[in-house]
């Protein structure tokens, strides 16, 4: 009968028994090591961003002087806002009466004398009104004022009211009126905003 060498296998049982728990002892180490690694990285990353954000912090309490004094100059800006538009406007305004007293100035012929003007504005979603009336030697002077008066860039819709042949001292003339409108002078109405409109 054969002889069954127990031991021998006890022994390599045992051998593989001792190898398993080795490589389990090295895998539980290793598992223990990559674990503590990420730790430190997370650990790490957690301190550099709780810095990162102590730092920004820092930067926000430095720079709060600042935002406060640009919230001040917008709320002073929002208050000079319409003073400002009405002063634009009036400047506007002001401009375009100089340009037309220079056209008219430039642009009157020689035989024709202007005694008056005056301006209306009776509804501010219409256009400022302008009324002249003079005094021209014939006709085809005051119609050569028509058409100059109708060049002026300030001026729309000029229209010759009516004429008249009047006797002077030594002399007859032909009075007229005619009138027109200022450009741009319809005021705009205010959009509401968002704000005033959510009331």
């Amino acid at each position: 009968m054969p002889l069954i060498n127990l031991i021998e296998s006890q022994i390599l049982s045992a051998k593989r028994s001792d190898q398993k728990l080795q490589v389990s002892k090295f895998a539980f180490i290793g598992a223990i090591a990559i674990f503590g690694s990420a730790y430190a990285v997370l650990f790490a990353e957690g301190s550099s961003l709780g810095s990162k954000q102590v730092e920004i912090e820092a930067k926000l309490k430095k720079l709060k002087p600042l935002q406060e004094q640009i919230d001040a100059f917008k709320k002073d800006s929002a208050t000079l806002e319409p003073r400002l538009k009405t002063l634009e406007s009036a400047r506007n305004l002001t401009n375009r009466w100089a340009r037309l007293m220079e056209h008219l100035a430039i642009n009157t012929p020689s035989n024709v004398w202007l005694t008056s003007f005056r301006s209306a504005a009776v509804d501010p979603e219409k256009p400022i009104h302008i009324t002249f009336n003079g005094v021209g030697e014939s006709q085809t002077d005051v119609s050569e004022m028509m058409l100059r008066t109708q060049n002026a860039q300030d001026l729309e819709s000029v229209t010759l009211g009516g004429t008249q042949e009047k006797l002077f001292e030594k002399t007859t003339g032909v009075e007229f009126e005619m009138g027109g409108d200022i450009v741009d002078s319809v005021e705009k109405k205010k959009k509401p905003t968002k704000e005033e409109g959510d009331k």
